[in-house]
């Protein structure tokens, strides 16, 4: 996680440095729009930690060791493919998901299965592709990748289970 702080820290400065330069002074209207973005995407952000620390009290450890580790096989896979495709919005409420998932014991490949889930077959996601795309082509993107977020889950699953990933 600090890698990931650095470097976004990093582009951060980096960016804002170049805006600086450019606008020969403290970039006013970038830090207005900045500032109108982080208002707009607070309410969300703050329900999906609230949401992730309301799954944590609501869902015991013991269900999420019975049924979502790694001892759990296809059966965790198929969970995690489930809630993947049943979660709404965006990465603000996946990965905090994820995160508690990961950190309650679920199995590499059930947190796989559910992240590559979420981004292949969001339920909340199909009526604007179909929207903008129309049915056929949507039709057709959910038949071509309809396999992978089992198959990702599967091979998650093995790769940690025969040691080839540490």
């Amino acid at each position: 996680m600090w890698l990931s702080n650095a470097l976004m820290i990093a582009v951060t400065t980096v960016l804002f440095g170049l805006a600086v330069w450019k606008t020969k002074g403290v970039p006013v209207d970038a830090l207005k729009s900045s500032g109108k973005t982080l208002l707009t995407m607070l309410p969300i952000i703050l329900c999906a930690f609230m949401c992730e620390g309301l799954i944590k009290t609501l869902v015991p450890p013991s269900w999420v060791q019975k049924w979502l580790a790694a001892e759990s096989g296809w059966r965790g896979i198929a969970i995690g493919c489930v809630a993947g495709a049943l979660t709404p919005g965006g990465p603000y409420t996946s990965f905090p998901i994820a995160m508690l998932l990961l950190r309650s014991g679920a199995g590499l490949g059930t947190v796989v299965a559910y992240l590559t889930a979420w981004q292949l077959w969001s339920l909340t996601r199909y009526p604007m592709e179909i929207a903008f795309v129309g049915l056929n082509i949507t039709l057709l993107r959910f038949a071509v990748t309809c396999f992978v977020p089992p198959l990702a889950g599967f091979l998650a699953h093995w790769v940690t289970t025969t040691g080839i990933w540490r």
